[in-house]
């Protein structure tokens, strides 16, 4: 075996710092982090678009074996140079089943993690940034009427400015719902 893809969660954060690391370590095979709902993986894996889930770690070796949850784990360590030893060991039959309880208990709590961790907010900036462009970007074209700000006008009952095709403004709202004359 030389390569290994790995198809990590692109919108959790500690998914995205593990392909990271991944990428920093020795490695004795070669091995390729993508992110699962990434175009490049839907179009060198669109068989696993279907059946696999954000939900699960999911490694592909260069011959089209499909390695998930607890494989996918070892296999991604049996790749490490540093953690080959650790691989072996935890894929005897006696270690499997703690194997197993382990990564299922990273995988369920990864959320958690990012969270605590503080890696959240990277996934949701680079997010945004890939959605709507870098910050200072124009966003609309100029004739998008859904980009226009409304013109004002002035509420009828106080005198403050407001959105045109209202009724009233939201001070003049916020006392009909006290119970208050408007105004």
């Amino acid at each position: 075996m030389r390569a290994l893809c790995v198809l990590y969660d692109e919108t959790c954060g500690f998914c995205v710092s593990c392909a990271r690391w991944l990428g920093e370590q020795r490695a004795l095979v070669g091995l390729e982090c993508l992110p699962a709902g990434g175009e490049e993986a839907a179009r060198r894996f669109p068989e696993l678009r279907r059946s696999g889930s954000k939900e699960e770690l999911v490694v592909v070796d260069e011959e089209g074996g499909v390695y998930r949850d607890t494989h996918a784990w070892l296999m991604v360590l049996w790749a490490l140079e540093d953690y080959r030893a650790w691989a072996r060991r935890l894929s005897r039959p006696a270690l499997m089943p703690l194997a197993r309880n382990a990564f299922e208990l990273l995988s369920s709590n990864r959320r958690r993690l990012s969270d605590w961790l503080h890696l959240e907010d990277e996934v949701v900036r680079s997010h945004l940034e890939r959605e709507a462009g870098p910050p200072g970007a124009p966003k609309c074209a100029p004739e998008d009427a859904a980009c226009r700000l409304p013109r004002l006008m002035r509420c009828e009952g106080c005198g403050r400015p407001m959105a045109e095709g209202r009724t009233a403004c939201p001070h003049c709202l916020a006392e009909v719902v006290r119970g208050l004359e408007p105004g």
